[in-house]
């Protein structure tokens, strides 16, 4: 496999084990990828490198270029800074390259949103709204005359032979039988032999990066967008030249509004909890195309049989979590819980004193909750434990 002159690698290439060796002849990457990475096995990876790796950062004038055309595509919120940074350090090495005639700083088309023709959930026949329809030209409902049928008060089509068809199947059947017994019993199926030539058919196959010097290896969906949409070539994590991105969005099923903010539990138009995953296809002129899943699973109405519980209120409240702005209790200590972790206090020995208090009688004690260094949140006790149980005695 031929190897690209240049290659900008991202945090993804190395988590993920890639041989950059044989991809790329010079190789690079910005010092804040090398942050990212914190696991001590891909450090070991990344120390025993067996070709160089440069150190560059690219211009201010390109970061703030690669900026903007990230908003224009829509992919500035899920891109980090140091996603921007290996993006401008790409661009950089185009125009070092090539020129910088051969960068595109205008997306050539605007994104537009394709599907299927039909919405598994569009909804059909709603009171209230009238859905026209293209008028169609009116067919002639008057049979046509014939001497057979003139005595008949109401017309009725003659029902159809089947006698002719049946015999015709009963001759087929045989012959059928004899050719799918000398078929092959691996025809129809995808094995290793025949992996290229079914992705080649199907237009899925990924092509070897011939003739291009300056490319990009990236596993993060936004980022092969803005390259994609930028002219750059994106690399796979086995070197092969990228023709199509996908990734995923989050689309409501509440208003059909879309958001790329995978953090988002509710719909930032609508406000519900309607939010589902969607497959989103991005093609080489930017166009994203929706993918829906048939399974009628996937819009599960579990927990909508039974009412919700009535709010409480407190300081230890347990209440659902509603909408996005919905206030929580902090849970925060009582003072005399913060007495004992006082660390402008002269006698504090950092929380290792036999003589510091210990909070059992609380109730934030009995419900198990502590601060956010010892593990916030509530734990869950044993069922199987041994309590004791309190009852008045008369």
């Amino acid at each position: 496999m031929a190897r690209v002159a240049h290659v900008v690698a991202d945090t993804g290439a190395f988590l993920s084990a890639a041989p950059l060796q044989d991809i790329a002849q010079n190789l690079y990457t910005v010092p804040e990828v090398l942050a990212e990475i914190r696991d001590r096995p891909t450090r070991r990876r990344l120390a025993a490198l067996p070709c160089q790796l440069h150190l560059r950062r690219p211009r201010p004038d390109l970061l703030r270029l690669v900026t903007d055309f990230s908003k224009k595509t829509g992919d500035y919120p899920s891109l980090s800074a140091a996603d921007l940074q290996v993006l401008a350090l790409t661009c950089q090495l185009q125009a070092e390259t090539d020129g910088p005639g051969s960068l595109r700083w205008e997306p050539q088309e605007k994104v537009r949103l394709s599907s299927t023709p039909r919405h598994p959930e569009a909804p059909l026949h709603l009171a209230g709204f009238h859905l026209p329809t293209k008028p169609s030209p009116e067919k002639s409902t008057v049979p046509a005359e014939s001497d057979e049928f003139s005595s008949f008060l109401y017309w009725r089509a003659p029902l159809p032979s089947i006698e002719e068809e049946l015999q015709e199947l009963v001759w087929l059947v045989p012959y059928a039988e004899e050719e799918e017994d000398e078929e092959s019993d691996d025809e129809g199926w995808i094995t290793p032999s025949n992996l290229k030539q079914v992705q080649q058919d199907t237009g899925h196959c990924d092509t070897t990066p011939v003739g291009v010097q300056v490319g990009c290896v990236t596993t993060d969906f936004a980022m092969q967008n803005v390259l994609l949409q930028m002219g750059l070539h994106v690399l796979a994590v086995n070197g092969m030249l990228i023709r199509q991105a996908r990734s995923y969005i989050l689309r409501c099923h509440g208003c059909f509004k879309t958001t790329s903010d995978m953090t988002k539990v509710f719909c930032p138009h609508c406000g519900n909890k309607t939010l589902k995953k969607v497959a989103v296809s991005v093609s080489d002129d930017g166009s994203l195309h929706m993918h829906f899943s048939r399974n009628p699973k996937v819009l599960n109405p579990r927990g909508l049989r039974y009412p919700l519980p009535a709010p409480k209120g407190g300081k230890h409240a347990n209440n659902p979590h509603l909408v996005e702005d919905q206030p929580f209790p902090q849970q925060r200590l009582s003072r005399k819980a913060r007495q004992k972790t006082n660390v402008f206090d002269p006698d504090y020995i950092a929380g290792v004193s036999p003589f510091a208090e210990n909070d059992i009688y609380s109730r934030a004690a009995n419900l198990q909750i502590r601060d956010a260094a010892l593990g916030a949140g509530r734990r869950r006790l044993n069922p199987n434990a041994v309590t004791k149980k309190f009852v008045r005695r008369r």
